[in-house]
């Protein structure tokens, strides 16, 4: 009776380690699958990471040349009013 009770036991776990084997069996390339994809995902974090830097590093030129331009475009807006502004007096004076 004993023997008899140890051999069912003796199947149950051998059965039990063959649903193992098998689930793990499937479950590998799965597994493996899931790791490639990781690595893609990672890879595809990097490359928008790096993306990122340099949309930074554009919009701040944006900005440094949009100020700039203003500068500029400010400067020549005051010249032209004082050029004016000569022409004027030089219009306005009696011709000798």
């Amino acid at each position: 009776m004993l023997w008899a009770c140890f051999a069912r036991a003796l199947a149950a776990f051998t059965d039990c380690s063959n649903n193992i084997r098998t689930l793990f069996g499937l479950s590998f390339p799965f597994l493996l699958e899931y790791a490639a994809i990781n690595s893609m995902l990672d890879q595809i974090n990097s490359c928008l990471d790096h993306l990122e830097e340099k949309n930074d590093y554009l919009h701040a030129c944006l900005k440094e040349l949009l100020e700039s331009n203003r500068q500029t475009r400010l400067e020549f807006q005051q010249q032209s009013k004082q050029q004016n502004r000569e022409d004027d007096v030089q219009g306005s004076q009696p011709p000798i």
